[in-house]
């Protein structure tokens, strides 16, 4: 006669590949819970310190001048409002310390199909997507010309104690609609980038 508290070899084996299939399963489970869980602490979906207003002037002198900064690492554009918008209108100021409402970070991707928009066209101060030929003006604004539905989006800005300038792409801002247009430059809505 069998002992009662002896294991047959069908049962350990049973066992075994049940203890075998949870530990697969809790496997599985966990590293699909870290893949899907964002890790916001680096990278973009994360804050980013761009630096000082002294150290922005000193990587870019003209954007004092208007001319936006480009910060890769936020995949964003830096303007300076004020100036900007003297530079788009033709009437160039120097503004070396915009206070953050002042600034606005303009997300490099176009609106339409998510195309990286290139530097601020020299010829009319304004960004020109390269695919499919949608523009925009200094801040971002859809115009006439392609097809995108709305303005570049954009990221909050703000400044640390220290004076540090954060760009913080947790979240991510929707460009106005098309035709509404907060600043009108000089040229003509429907001329693009030559």
């Amino acid at each position: 006669m069998l002992d009662p508290r002896t294991l047959s070899r069908r049962s350990f084996m049973r066992r075994m590949l049940g203890a075998g299939v949870g530990l697969l399963s809790l496997e599985f489970v966990g590293g699909s819970l870290a893949f899907l869980w964002p890790n916001i602490t680096d990278g973009f979906g994360a804050t980013f310190r761009v630096g000082r207003l002294a150290d922005i002037l000193a990587a870019q002198p003209k954007f004092a001048q208007g001319y936006p900064y480009s910060f890769s690492a936020a995949r964003s554009f830096l303007v300076n409002v004020p100036a900007a918008l003297a530079l788009a209108s033709g009437v160039p100021i120097e503004m070396t310390s915009p206070a953050a409402d002042e600034m606005i970070a303009l997300w490099r991707k176009c609106p339409h199909l998510g195309c990286m928009v290139p530097d601020l066209c020299e010829s009319v101060k304004r960004f020109q997507c390269r695919c499919h030929g949608s523009t925009f003006n200094i801040l971002g604004e859809k115009l006439e010309k392609g097809p995108a539905e709305r303005g570049m989006d954009r990221f909050a800005v703000f400044i640390e104690a220290d004076g540090t300038v954060v760009i913080d792409t947790r979240e991510i801002l929707f460009g106005a609609p098309e035709g509404v247009v907060t600043f009108t430059d000089p040229h003509p809505p429907d001329i693009g980038c030559s």
